[in-house]
């Protein structure tokens, strides 16, 4: 008797591991204009991987190249009308969801069998 071989955590869950943009599901997002994003855009990598988003245009970017995005903050920190200091953490490249899984194909629209 062959004992059954147990699955890895890379082939129950490849989506968490990038060792390459190519099988992955995409995801369009727009980066959002701010003073902190130069109009020439951002170069956004992940293991040797780089893409280059420019404010205000659409791209299609693996989703764990996405998700990795919400990992990249900055603390804020600002001061009330007392002057006490409070700290707000916010996204360092602010981004705009447009449309998760634009490379899965869409399923067929049924048609009406007859006629």
């Amino acid at each position: 008797m062959s004992q059954a071989r147990t699955k890895t955590d890379r082939e129950r869950h490849p989506e968490n591991y990038f060792d390459s943009p190519v099988g992955h599901i995409r995801d369009r997002i727009v980066i959002l204009e701010g003073s902190d994003i130069p109009k020439e855009g951002v170069f956004i990598g992940l293991n040797g991987y780089a893409f280059l988003a420019k404010p205000g245009m659409e791209i299609d970017l693996p989703r764990p190249v996405r998700k990795m995005l919400d990992t990249r903050i900055t603390t804020m920190t600002f001061y009330d009308e007392n002057g006490k200091e409070h700290t707000k953490d916010i996204k360092r490249v602010p981004y705009t969801i447009i449309k998760e899984g634009v490379n899965i194909p869409e399923p067929e629209a049924a048609t009406p069998q007859g006629g």
